[in-house]
């Protein structure tokens, strides 16, 4: 599936809130079908923590704040787990963590 653009999404959400969930959930299944089979269960259960923390938070401000945090705190993770790579005080279980590469789908790219 083709991904709308900026303003033909925006223009769905005050239309058609109840359609342009739906879209964006079938564009979000599209994404993880496009993966890989060993990154698609992961990508899975992220989904449902991220859906899960948009429930919760009261509005989509907190919402957007919550999931913002939760990548900033993968990210430095990530941060950590490469710069450990590089210094031989680490601990090895550190040394060995995975980098997981996520490419783009071929509907993302127009």
């Amino acid at each position: 599936m083709n991904m709308p653009t900026f303003d033909e999404l925006k223009d769905l959400a005050h239309r058609d809130p109840e359609g342009f969930e739906r879209l964006r959930a079938e564009l979000i299944d599209d994404c993880i079908r496009g993966s890989s089979e060993r990154n698609q269960r992961r990508l899975r259960g992220l989904q449902f923590v991220i859906e899960a923390r948009r429930r919760i938070a009261g509005s989509p401000m907190k919402a957007l704040l919550d999931i913002q945090a939760m990548m900033h705190d993968s990210f430095l993770a990530l941060q950590e787990a490469l710069l450990a790579q590089r210094r031989p005080d680490v601990p090895t279980a550190r040394k060995n963590a995975r980098v997981l590469h996520f490419g783009r789908s071929l509907s993302s790219r127009t």
